[in-house]
């Protein structure tokens, strides 16, 4: 009984690494400008014409382009996820018992902050961009129930962007960016786990291009996130504590987490309606099966969005829809980066399962239900504009968006290590921005 003990304080560990629901949404835990002043009430279109300044310093660089003069951006957006997981996993496998829970979290607050300047007017045809928002996030709140573990932990990634674009032609933009990114893991377990940080930086590559009939293409390459959290995990337990093991030598383990290569493309159009209707469709592919840890449980994901913009006279009315791929694996061979976590430790270190062992594969079927959250895959979004709000050089915009309900079942019942859950989610966020125009 005893190593089962041990097995449900390794699986609680795990399961906090990556659980249940910080602000993650369509992109796995990548909120690639889901929450960005414009295009988040457009399902997040922007990569070949960027209608504010966050999305262009966030997505494709060479969006920055469309902004002249100097502008300054900033907003704010409530999220509020909601997760309810039904499990009935047993004793012997060391998780609890079967239990139905939603998550504690009570929504959270996320900013957005974005600068451009144009530089036309030295005589150099580019524009300068930089900005601040959350560029990820994902965690669990459970500790209310023991029966689910009582699980509490999130990863949240703060971005710094700087980025430059730079007319080729007059129809030819390219543009780079680095984002410079300040990450806190909190696995929130007590004598398992401790709380670190990392600094990390990442690059961005873009271009857009202007066709005839007032349409515009764009693509953009965004490199992967290494986040290296030091000492985050603790094997072997110091004095008078007993989680991983007996031991008290105090060892730690490290973790690496990978955010994954993304490319993007995307057009526009604002032919229709004597210029006043704006079309857009963005494309986008991720690539989780090559991103550290997340490769276990993810895999290459696809998403889809279009949106709309309406102008009449200061107004601008905005909808979009976006399709997501569900990343989770139907199946997984279990976790490989923690398969040696208490390599060069005593014997009496309890390594958390891996591998095609019953065990290993049930702990992380598990883990792959607690982040029920990235199983969304319809959203609709909607919001408005508003030109010269309060004074000429101020304008407004507003967004709201729902995540539509979706479920799925993870584990099997059957197994050696009865570990079925269905996770049922879905969510909403409302946000507003102000930008000041200056000549």
């Amino acid at each position: 009984m005893k190593k089962f003990n041990r097995l449900a304080l390794s699986t609680a560990l795990l399961t906090a690494m990556t659980s249940t629901s910080v602000m993650a949404g369509p992109y796995g835990y990548d909120l690639h400008n889901v929450l960005a002043p414009v295009s988040a009430s457009m399902a997040g279109t922007s990569i070949a014409k960027p209608l504010d300044n966050v999305s262009a310093i966030f997505g494709n660089p060479a969006g920055l382009s469309e902004f002249r003069g100097t502008e300054f951006t900033f907003g704010a957006t409530w999220y509020k996820p909601n997760v309810e997981l039904t499990s009935s996993i047993t004793q012997s496998f060391g998780l609890g018992t079967a239990f139905k829970e939603g998550n504690g979290n009570e929504g959270y607050l996320v900013p957005e902050i974005g600068v451009t300047q144009d530089l036309r007017g030295l005589g150099i045809p580019g524009t300068l961009g930089a900005g601040v928002t959350a560029t990820n996030g994902i965690g669990a709140e459970f500790r209310e129930n023991p029966n689910a573990i009582g699980a509490s932990a999130e990863l949240i990634v703060i971005g710094a962007n700087l980025g430059l674009s730079w007319d080729l032609s007059e129809n030819l933009t390219i543009g780079s960016a680095a984002t410079v990114t300040y990450s806190m893991l909190d696995l929130g377990i007590a004598s398992v786990a401790a709380q670190t940080h990392d600094i990390a930086v990442k690059g961005s590559l873009g271009m857009t291009y202007k066709l005839p009939h007032h349409t515009q293409v764009g693509m953009f390459y965004h490199s992967e996130l290494r986040q290296d959290f030091d000492d985050i995990i603790q094997t072997s337990p110091g004095a008078g504590q007993t989680a991983l093991g007996t031991h008290s030598d105090g060892s730690f383990q490290s973790l690496n987490i990978e955010q994954p290569r993304t490319l993007g493309v995307g057009i526009s159009n604002e032919m229709m309606m004597d210029g006043h209707l704006l079309l857009a469709a963005d494309i986008m592919y991720k690539n989780w099966g090559n991103a550290n840890f997340w490769k276990d449980v993810y895999k290459d994901q696809w998403i889809f969005s279009m949106g709309a913009q309406l102008t009449d006279g200061p107004w601008e009315w905005r909808a979009g829809y976006g399709y997501a791929d569900d990343p989770t694996r139907d199946r997984t061979d279990g976790l490989s980066q923690l398969a040696n976590v208490c390599s060069g430790l005593p014997d009496r270190c309890v390594a958390i399962p891996s591998g095609n062992s019953a065990a290993g594969i049930a702990v992380t079927e598990y883990l792959m239900a607690a982040q029920a959250e990235v199983i969304y895959r319809h959203r609709f979004t909607a919001g408005f504009g508003y030109k010269g709000f309060l004074a000429p050089f101020l304008d407004l915009d507003t967004h709201v968006a729902r995540q539509f309900s979706e479920d799925r079942d993870y584990g099997n019942a059957d197994s050696a290590f009865p570990n079925h859950t269905n996770a049922k989610v879905d969510s909403w966020h409302a946000g507003f921005a102000l930008t000041w125009h200056f000549e």
